[in-house]
């Protein structure tokens, strides 16, 4: 005796669609969440190339920068959104190096339009690729920090140098993310709610030096 074949009752259906539909909403949720993952660790990635990248040539420079240079001009010059360093190094015949001389000269640019850091040696030049808002140098002098410096000026290098990067990190965590301060009035350290992603405090060799109290004074200014 043949039994006769049962098809799937209308529960059923309606039951084994509502799994699928979860399982597949699942996927879903798992492959958009592996994706921003992905995108975060990219955009990290990046932006410790580019904060490594500048820093790292900063430090460099630093340790054989020279105050002036006939040719080259102002071992140390630049204002908040660009830095020059002249140091002692073999040259390469690149734009204004000669070739196989003994000094060097390294550029870091800021470009505001682009979003994007820079860094030029001779004729090359090397856009960085983490998306950037703002980066800022400043430089200790006699009379605190200030915007701009000219070590061929000053006869002497700044006591420090100091590099603030700020990361673009689009629309929606730029509302949120506090801005760069636009000024800093005196000595005044940034506000909290402006600290930079990056910063970095960089000694010259040959600097002048700095007296205890001065120091003591810097480390409240930039707190913990």
């Amino acid at each position: 005796m043949m039994r006769a074949r049962r098809g799937f009752s209308l529960l059923e259906a309606i039951v084994g669609v509502a799994i699928a539909t979860a399982f597949v909403g699942a996927i879903a949720v798992f492959a958009s969440n592996l994706g921003d993952t992905r995108a975060r660790l990219g955009r990290s990635a990046a932006e410790l190339e580019t904060a490594d990248a500048v820093f790292a040539e900063v430090e460099r420079a630093c340790a054989t920068a020279v105050v002036d240079d006939a040719r080259l001009g102002a071992g140390i010059a630049g204002n908040e959104s660009s830095l020059s360093l002249v140091r002692c190094a073999v040259g390469l015949g690149e734009g204004r190096d000669e070739l196989l001389s003994d000094r060097s000269m390294v550029r870091v640019e800021f470009d505001g339009a682009r979003g994007r850091i820079a860094l030029a040696r001779g004729s090359l030049r090397d856009e960085l690729p983490a998306p950037v808002r703002a980066m800022r140098v400043r430089y200790l002098a006699d009379d605190g920090w200030v915007d701009a410096f000219d070590s061929a000026e000053h006869g002497a290098f700044p006591a420090l140098l100091e590099v603030s990067i700020w990361f673009e990190r689009g629309e929606a965590s730029a509302a949120e993310a506090p801005q760069p301060p636009a000024e800093v009035e005196g000595d005044a350290a940034p506000a909290e709610e402006t600290r930079a992603d990056r910063v970095r405090v960089f000694r010259i060799a040959g600097a002048p030096r700095i007296d205890p109290l001065a120091i003591r004074r810097l480390r409240e200014e930039r707190g913990p």
